[in-house]
């Protein structure tokens, strides 16, 4: 997170969202103390609640622009609803990690090599 965080600063008004299964749930919370929370097993489970988080809090009314943490394809569609919406989004990835399909639909491209 720390080297995320040097990628990405957050601004005072920026929210962190993220999602685990059950089975990371002490380790995630702990090392992302402070940031909101979801949990939801199963394949793709973590990924599908933070899409409908985004949707369900409606975040495309609340935000200019949304950070996409991850290179999930699974996250295009959302992406792509974003933008229809007028929502800047912008996908930080490990560039090897990195969906075709999400690379272009997003806005900008924050590459997150964790070697550097």
């Amino acid at each position: 997170m720390s080297h995320y965080r040097r990628r990405v600063p957050a601004g005072f008004t920026d929210q962190y969202v993220a999602a685990v299964n059950h089975g990371a749930l002490l380790a995630v919370g702990l090392a992302l103390a402070g940031i909101q929370l979801l949990v939801r097993s199963g394949r793709d489970g973590a990924d599908e609640a933070l899409c409908e988080v985004i949707r369900l809090d409606h975040l495309d009314d609340r935000f200019e622009r949304v950070i996409i943490g991850s290179g999930d394809g699974i996250f295009t569609d959302l992406a792509d609803w974003l933008r229809s919406r007028g929502v800047e989004v912008v996908v930080v990835s490990r560039p090897n990690a990195l969906s075709y399909r999400l690379r272009r639909t997003a806005a900008h491209v924050i590459p997150l090599d964790l070697a550097a």
